[in-house]
């Protein structure tokens, strides 16, 4: 008797519950596009502000040494001659 009721025992704490599958899908990377709005602050510029312009991401960062900031900011900064 006691032997049955161990046995059921062990099979109680061992059969718990099932494992989560994982999804066939494979999430590859993270939910961002490949290009962004630079923000860089060229040495050539004349009034000092920083300069927005749509481009690859690793180019803003690598070659123009600039940051990705949110794409608002590309749309109100047109690049107009100054006056």
């Amino acid at each position: 008797m006691k032997l049955a009721l161990a046995m059921m025992l062990v099979m109680a704490a061992c059969s718990g519950a099932a494992a989560k599958r994982e999804s066939p899908l494979v999430n590859e990377g993270p939910a961002t596009s490949e290009s962004c709005c630079c923000k860089s602050n060229p040495l050539t510029s004349d009034d000092g502000k920083p300069v927005y312009e749509p481009t690859i991401r690793m180019e803003c960062s690598v070659g123009k040494q600039g940051e990705c900031v949110p794409d608002v900011q590309c749309q109100k900064a047109p690049n107009l001659p100054p006056p």
